[in-house]
């Protein structure tokens, strides 16, 4: 995002997210948090490849 533009306040971005759900809060919910899941995934695996080294081209 450019330093200029305006960012999105929380409101904005929680009625953008029940608009792409056409309002269903409990579905809207379900996305978020299949989201996270996902997201605290990819960051479980991240961690445990920079903690072996394997970015710095190390290997066990």
């Amino acid at each position: 995002m450019r330093p200029l533009e305006k960012q999105p306040t929380l409101r904005e971005e929680a009625a953008e997210i029940l608009a792409l759900h056409d309002g269903n809060a409990l579905e809207a919910l379900r996305t978020l948090i299949a989201e996270r899941d996902a997201i605290e995934e990819r960051l479980a695996i991240a961690t445990l490849v920079m903690g072996r080294g394997f970015t710095r081209g190390w290997r066990p």
